[in-house]
Order: structure tokens, then sequence, then C-alpha cells
């Protein structure tokens, strides 16, 4: 009979505990779609951040050195962001470029004079878009709470972006 007690005493224990509810969720379990947001976040980071480089260096305008420069400050620091939310989820980051993405930036690379202005215009107003296209998804489709927060964050700071790419470009 003690027995029979003991088992339906472990049995509620372990029903009861296991159907807590608790709000808070572990940062470390993570969804798909949310690493998959966070790698690209961080891919198109990093090609900003190099691309700017390379158009503030070379640019024929002031203006697209002005930008290129915020491009290569912001996504900096929205990489070091991303790199702080990823390491709490044991998500690690490429440290280089998609294959994508490299091959956007030797393209830019390879370009000089108005060539180059055209073409990093194109690519951020390309890359200003997707962007923006993915914090809104994010914010309003993540079931992490924190990515979805830092999303709709930085969400109008890109669409800035992206309208001054566009006013650049045209």
């Amino acid at each position: 009979m003690r027995g029979y007690i003991f088992l339906i005493l472990t049995f509620f224990f372990f029903t009861l505990t296991g159907c807590e509810n608790n709000d808070k969720t572990d940062p470390s379990v993570i969804g798909e779609l949310d690493k998959q947001f966070i790698l690209e976040a961080a891919d198109d980071a990093l090609f900003q951040v190099n691309a700017g480089q390379v158009a503030a260096s070379r640019t024929t305008r002031d203006s697209i050195q002005e930008y290129g420069e915020e491009m290569t400050t912001s996504h900096t620091q929205a990489g070091k962001e991303l790199q702080t939310l990823a390491a709490a989820r044991k998500v690690q980051l490429p440290t280089t470029l998609s294959d994508e993405r490299q091959q956007q930036l030797d393209s830019l690379s390879m370009q000089t004079g108005v060539s180059l202005d055209t073409l990093y215009l194109n690519q951020m107003v390309a890359i200003q878009e997707r962007a923006v296209r993915m914090m809104e998804i994010e914010g309003a489709s993540g079931k992490d709470t924190e990515l979805k927060q830092w999303a709709s964050d930085r969400l109008p700071l890109l669409r800035q972006f992206e309208e001054r790419a566009k006013a650049l470009r045209d």
C-alpha cells in the first residue's frame, strides 16, 4: 500500500511541476525562425558595415560618404547588439559574410567613381527594403519577446535609412 501511495504522490508531483506555467522564456531556447532572423540580420549588418566603409572612402559625393559612415557606425552597433542577443540564445554568429553578401561587396569594391555611387545606392535601397521587411515580420510574428522588441525598436531607424538611400539614389 505504501508503494502505491508513493507512486501516486510521485505522479502528482511530476504532473503538477510539469504543468507549472512559467511566463519567463528561457532565452537559450529559440525557434528556427527567430534563429534565422538573427543570422540574416547579422549578415546584413556586417555587409552594411563593410559596404559603408568602401563607399565612404571611395565615393565621389559627400552625401554618400556621410551615409556610408552612418551605415558603418549604426550597423557596427547593431552587430554588437545582435551578438549579445545571439550569445544569450546560444546562437553562433558567423564572422564572415555569406557568399551572396561577399559577392555584392566584391562587386562594389571593383567599382570607382559614379558607378560605385550608383551600385552602392542600389544595394542600400535593396538591403534596407529587405531589412525593413525582416524587422516587420519579426516584430509581428517572432516568438522570442526580446528579439521582437529589438526588431520593433530598430524598425523606425531602418525606415529612415531606406528613405535616405532612395533620396540619394533618385
